[in-house]
């Protein structure tokens, strides 16, 4: 795998919905795919090349560490979740908690996931782009996943 696989993979102009595991691997910098998430996010989100969705859970799940640690840590990725180009953070709303209780009825899936398959589903993504393999089995056959360790080693 290369960074052409991961070119072919997420198409130009393919809205992807970025997950905790992506986002974490990002912000972390040390983990084996952040590189992959780096180039995505910096690459692809940055530039426009592609819009990203993140869930309400997701920020939620990216805050936890950064608030344990320090202010700065939070402040960073708090600027980053409100100011980052062709990113957004989508509210969980009524249309988001009925697609989560449908997803999680026909898939069994946790509800947090729940809410994060839905919230690309209403927000039409292509692509969740994820880093934890929990999400390889998703049976939901409008969702694609794209597990950054599936693109390693990377440049």
């Amino acid at each position: 795998m290369s960074l052409s696989s991961l070119e072919k993979a997420i198409a130009p102009g393919t809205r992807v919905l970025l997950d905790s595991s992506a986002l974490i691997a990002y912000f972390d910098g040390s983990e084996p795919a952040s590189p992959v998430a780096k180039h995505v996010i910096d690459s692809f989100v940055r530039t426009g090349r592609n819009e990203a969705i993140v869930s309400m859970v997701t920020v939620m799940e990216v805050l936890i560490r950064p608030l344990m640690r320090s202010p700065v840590d939070f402040g960073h990725v708090m600027d980053f979740l409100t100011h980052f180009p062709h990113l957004r953070a989508q509210p969980i709303d009524l249309t988001v908690a009925q697609e989560a209780a449908s997803v999680r009825a026909t898939q069994r899936l946790r509800p947090a996931d729940a809410l994060v398959v839905a919230t690309g589903l209403v927000t039409q993504v292509g692509l969740l782009v994820a880093n934890d393999d929990r999400w390889k089995p998703i049976g939901d056959t409008r969702v694609r996943v794209l597990y950054l360790e599936d693109h390693l080693p990377f440049p």
